[in-house]
């Protein structure tokens, strides 16, 4: 459109060299947890002193306090946005766009030239009908000859006539008929190429328009790079593959989610993705002292008498609150990682969940079973590696579990600093077999004076192996424990735990058993525990 420049002009503009506008898209995207991060990149040829540089095709909803722009090869004087009353904005179709269309064009003129040719074909049959009508009108005419044999001549005449153009029109119809059977055809690719056409041109988003005032001190090409944030997400998802051999490994497959919703597409940037959140806390928390006060029961017990014994209406009266001082939160903001693909992307606008491959990390494991017989049936399979890598693996909802190349199943992924211990089960065991019960219970007074009470109770823990293979099995469960001095545990089990309170969790005990094939392993634990009198074991 040559009228860009005059409307521009209008603008409230100061006096400079020249006014160079131009077209731009997303180059780069970085995203984060919440949000994401877009960059267009742009070059002009400039000359010496200062300019107005023009982009007229920014998204409408990009805000200014949020806008970054940097240039080299010119010095930035200042940025002027603005997101309403646009001059015109100049067709700039992509490639692809272009051959949309194009494909659009011929389906739609494949699709006329068959319904020409339909209506072509259709013509042999309105002629053969107006024979048959023609030659039905003439057999039933008063001027028929008189004499025998002009009239049977007629008649044969008639008839051979009447014979040609039937088997004309039948044949006219079935032309239409095959011809007709590609309409569908072309029908169906009029759509792809429309639904084509669609997926490369969203809906039309009203525009902002940007203009940098810029000064050089020479001619040249100025390079500008303008950043604004746009909704997007990310999130990782995994293949957890265990294979079993004579030295068992763990490999991780690591991919990503990327959800956008910018109002734009995004077509072959520079894709990042960043485990950081710009967008989360990132000052300390304040603290607040508590106020500690001691004050006479009596008088308490006193003042509130005497507040019960308030009047109706001054009982009605609001009551002042005090408000409570802010409860801190923890915060766990950790050092960053970013992972730059490395071939550019194109992810249209309200993409859901455009899966990336990362790349896979394979670490050795140590392979055993996990048993809980209080409340599973069979032990499942294990695996533990060291996370080797020199960063982070993150949270997932949602990781497919493999073994030697068969999915088991999913499982949430939980995360695992560089250096630490990736633990991830595979399955249940079913040659594993648990049981759990409580063969002896009792609770009562002890003793012939009534001063304490007491709690026995026994549990029989079994681990049954019914298959051939040997397994390394670690076995937990749960036992009380008290943080009160008067409240007694005593426990003893045979054979002895290997370890207690598992993992900082107080009460977990765990046996480490090595159980071959066809056998079994039995564990029973006794525990005692004492109250004083008069009071109620919770």
């Amino acid at each position: 459109m040559r009228f860009l420049p005059l409307a521009l002009a209008a603008l409230p503009l100061p006096a400079l060299a020249g006014t160079y506008t131009v077209t731009s898209a997303p180059t780069a995207v970085t995203v984060y947890s919440g949000f994401a991060m877009v960059t267009r990149e742009v070059s002009v040829e400039v000359a010496t002193g200062a300019h107005e540089v023009i982009f007229p095709d920014l998204p409408q909803w990009v805000d200014a306090n949020s806008l970054r722009v940097s240039l080299n090869g010119a010095d930035l004087g200042g940025t002027r946005l603005r997101t309403d009353a646009l001059p015109p904005q100049p067709d700039g179709d992509s490639a692809a766009v272009i051959a949309a269309k194009k494909q659009i064009e011929i389906a739609e003129r494949a699709l006329r030239d068959l319904d020409d040719a339909i209506q072509d074909a259709g013509f042999g049959a309105i002629a053969a009908e107006a024979r048959v009508k023609f030659l039905q009108g003439l057999a039933s005419s008063e001027t028929l000859p008189s004499t025998p044999q002009a009239l049977s001549e007629l008649a044969l005449m008639i008839e051979d006539q009447t014979l040609v153009a039937n088997v004309a029109r039948v044949q006219a119809l079935r032309n239409v008929r095959d011809i007709e059977e590609g309409r569908d055809d072309l029908e169906r690719t009029l759509a792809d190429a429309h639904a084509a056409l669609t997926a490369l041109t969203p809906p039309t988003e009203p525009k902002a328009l940007l203009a940098l005032s810029v000064a050089t001190k020479e001619a040249g090409t100025v390079l500008a790079s303008i950043s604004y944030p746009a909704r997007a997400s990310w999130q990782p998802t995994y293949d957890v593959v265990l294979t079993r051999g004579d030295a068992d490994s763990m490999t991780l497959r690591r991919a990503a989610l990327i959800y956008q919703n910018s109002g734009e597409n995004w077509d072959d940037v520079t894709l990042t993705l960043s485990t950081l959140t710009p967008s989360g806390q990132v000052v300390p928390s304040e603290l607040y002292p508590p106020l500690l006060r001691f004050e006479d029961p009596q008088l308490r017990e006193k003042l509130q008498r005497s507040t019960a014994s308030l009047s109706a209406d001054v009982a009605g009266a609001p009551m002042a609150v005090m408000e409570a001082a802010p409860v801190p939160q923890p915060n766990f903001d950790g050092p960053g990682v970013t992972y730059t693909l490395p071939a550019p992307l194109t992810i249209a606008q309200s993409a859901e969940g455009a899966r990336v491959e990362l790349d896979a990390l394979t670490f050795d494991a140590r392979v055993f079973a996990r048993a809980v017989p209080a409340y599973d049936p069979t032990a499942f399979l294990m695996a533990e590696g060291t996370n080797a890598s020199l960063e982070p693996l993150l949270a997932a909802q949602s990781a497919q579990i493999f073994i030697d190349g068969a999915l088991v199943g999913r499982s949430v992924f939980e995360a695992v600093p560089a250096g630490g211990m990736l633990t991830q089960a595979f399955g249940p065991v079913e040659d594993l077999r648990l049981s759990h019960k409580v063969t002896d219970q009792s609770e009562g007074d002890r003793g012939l004076i009534n001063r304490s009470n007491a709690q026995t109770r026994e549990v029989r823990m079994t681990v049954e192996n019914l298959g051939s293979q040997a397994w390394d099995i670690e076995l937990l469960e749960a036992l009380p424990y008290s943080e009160q001095d008067d409240l007694v545990i005593e426990w003893n089990a045979q054979p002895k735990a290997a370890l207690k309170d598992v993992e900082d969790r107080r009460g977990v005990a765990q046996w480490d058993i090595s159980l071959a094939a066809n056998a079994t392993q039995e564990i029973t634990i006794e525990q005692i525990v004492r109250w004083p009198d008069g009071k109620v074991l919770r």
